[in-house]
């Protein structure tokens, strides 16, 4: 078998015409070549290749079809399955039109913003949310809980008083005579099992001890009220009040 049979079945797979090169030793122009004087792959195969490899989006069965019944292009059709799973407009051009960054950093964006895209990503996104059983309260539920996060339901802190002693054990007195008394502080975590860990960000080792990190309370109360004068009839005059800091 030639080489450039052997390419061409390297290419089916999934190969990049980049990793072709490298891996007969030629250069990207020759594979290019290749490509264009003596393969038979054409676009319809690539565009089953992107679609088979979009393991993380899944869109339903019915939206595939859809898509496939729809007024763009076959490339169109294979960005759009490349940037559901990527969620990358430059990435995905170049893995679809095979181009080099420079273009397809001009030209993804650029094709992203097309509203055929558009609407078949936002139609497959719907699909593929319905499938999962998510809803926009769903989300919100999720917003709630970080919005009333406080870091009280996952640390226990107070003070307590300590007598200043000397190395024998007595107590040392201050200028009048009384017992000096320091005063000193405890903090430590509540037991995971008695928590709701979803509004923590992070945990992690600092230098002076444990940190943990909770979700930005603020901004999700934001996006709530965002979401509630979205939501709300047009015809009814809604006033929000600003979220208070607990007390």
């Amino acid at each position: 078998m030639k080489k450039y049979e052997e390419a061409e079945k390297d290419y089916k797979d999934g190969f990049s015409l980049a990793d072709i090169a490298q891996k007969y030793d030629v250069s990207v122009g020759t594979v290019r070549s290749w490509k264009s004087r003596h393969w038979t792959t054409n676009v319809a195969t690539k565009t089953q290749r992107v679609a088979k490899n979009v393991a993380v989006t899944k869109p339903t069965e019915k939206a595939i079809d859809k898509l496939s019944d729809s007024e763009l292009t076959d490339k169109q059709k294979a960005f759009v399955l490349e940037y559901l799973r990527i969620s990358n407009a430059t990435q995905s051009y170049i893995n679809v039109y095979d181009v080099s960054y420079d273009i397809a950093n001009k030209a993804g964006p650029r094709l992203l913003v097309n509203v055929g895209i558009q609407n078949e990503i936002k139609r497959l996104r719907k699909a593929k949310l319905q499938e999962l059983g998510v809803d926009a309260f769903d989300l919100m539920e999720d917003m709630v809980i970080e919005a009333r996060s406080d870091i009280g339901d996952y640390i226990d802190f107070g003070k307590y008083d300590m007598l200043n002693v000397d190395f024998d054990g007595d107590v040392k007195l201050d200028t009048e005579d009384n017992p000096e008394v320091f005063h000193k502080s405890w903090l430590q975590f509540k037991d995971k099992d008695k928590v709701d860990t979803r509004p923590i960000k992070s945990i992690k080792m600092g230098k002076d001890g444990p940190v943990i990190e909770l979700y930005d309370r603020n901004k999700a109360r934001d996006k709530l009220i965002d979401m509630l004068k979205a939501g709300s009839d047009s015809s009814i005059t809604v006033n929000i009040q600003p979220f208070e800091e607990d007390i």
